[in-house]
């Protein structure tokens, strides 16, 4: 081999090992922080730390359901939802039985969530977390015309407390506290692997009330009221100014039921988004999310209400496809160097829900996080 070949080869070699070096190391202490070292704001458990790593952060989240009401993928009229959405399993349309009707439907709602991040590495192959939570959900109800104040009492069901008119009621609390570790499979130049092994203990409430005294719908409640597992396997790669994701997550129920008798639906989820760094400081990021959740098992075992869409476990859960648009920031140098935000707006592209749910507006993501 010519001289001429052989220092074009070993320049080749040298910088790709370069490359590759700046790749692996991006986290190393002391190494400049690149704002798409972490997923779109509305990804968890998404990256791991260097042994003795320290991070603290806040996970903020915002969304909102305000438009039509859905049977699957189409529309309804207000006289489907009367005569169809609160209806007992077996019952037909046609018996005109008031505890059969539903007479008021969700005109809007909004959830808040407010979670710190925290994350300590033992070791460079296993990352522990602990996630507690603030939740607070509002809802405004309308009635339906001619749809009266059906099933009260009806075996432990009842009406909105004789509300006439619209409504707004809200719940507000401290949420299921998530926690577990992250555990790494395999990773090299420019590329990781591993999987998530978290759990989600029922520190929330799930017996908030109406002022009719009866539980509030369950969508309301601040926790889920079991012993949830959280098994995540996510796959992030690098190269030069790009990087991309692909995860794949779940909640599985551990438990029959709560202590108000039901337990919500398990949850698959499947995420895969890339990103383009356009400066030292911001990264710009599309995600496409896929969600499938079955609907509520059991029933509540005390006085609640049939009355709307959202008292029948049977309107909860289904398949759902959204689009994310983020942009990541960090400071790369100075007195607050490794200060991480973050933004994403998830728009709904496809709904598909079990029974008669409202059609989802969307949902933000804002985060902050801090690496010591």
């Amino acid at each position: 081999m010519s001289n001429s070949w052989t220092h074009k080869a070993l320049r080749a070699g040298l910088l790709l090992t370069a490359a590759s070096a700046g790749t692996a190391f991006a986290h190393e202490p002391g190494a400049r922080p690149i704002p798409e070292g972490h997923a779109p704001a509305g990804v968890m458990v998404d990256h791991m730390h260097k042994a003795g790593e320290f991070m603290v952060g806040y996970r903020y989240s915002w969304g909102r359901s305000s438009g039509d009401t859905l049977a699957g993928t189409r529309s309804v009229t207000d006289h489907e939802i009367k005569h169809n959405a609160c209806l007992f399993p077996g019952q037909n349309p046609s018996d005109h039985g008031t505890h059969n009707h539903c007479s008021m439907k969700q005109a809007e709602m909004t959830m808040q969530m407010h979670m710190l991040d925290i994350m300590y590495a033992p070791t460079d192959w296993l990352t522990l977390m602990v996630m507690p939570q603030w939740m607070t959900m509002d809802m405004t109800m309308t009635p339906l015309a001619g749809g009266g104040h059906g099933g009260g009492g009806h075996n432990g069901h009842g009406g909105h407390g004789g509300h006439a008119g619209p409504h707004s009621h809200g719940t507000d609390g401290i949420g299921d506290t998530i926690f577990g570790a992250l555990i790494k499979i395999t990773d090299g130049p420019g590329y990781n692997l591993h999987t998530g092994m978290m759990f989600s203990a029922p520190t929330g409430p799930t017996d908030k009330k109406g002022a009719n005294g009866n539980f509030t719908h369950y969508m309301m409640q601040i926790g889920s009221g079991t012993w949830d597992f959280m098994p995540s396997l996510t796959y992030t790669g690098r190269a030069d100014r790009w990087s991309w994701g692909v995860q794949l997550a779940g909640v599985i129920r551990m438990e029959d039921e709560n202590n108000q008798g039901y337990r919500l639906g398990d949850v698959f989820q499947a995420t895969g988004w890339g990103a383009y760094r356009f400066t030292d400081w911001m990264s710009g990021s599309v995600r496409l999310l896929h969600t499938t959740q079955s609907e509520i098992e059991g029933h509540y075992n005390g006085p609640h209400n049939h009355s709307s869409p959202p008292d029948l476990q049977y309107n909860y859960g289904g398949q759902f496809f959204d689009v994310g648009f983020g942009l990541n920031f960090v400071v790369p140098d100075g007195v607050l160097k490794g200060h991480r935000f973050s933004v994403e707006w998830l728009q709904p592209l496809r709904n598909n829900p079990n029974g008669y749910q409202q059609e989802r507006d969307g949902t933000l993501f804002a985060n902050w996080s801090k690496a010591f």
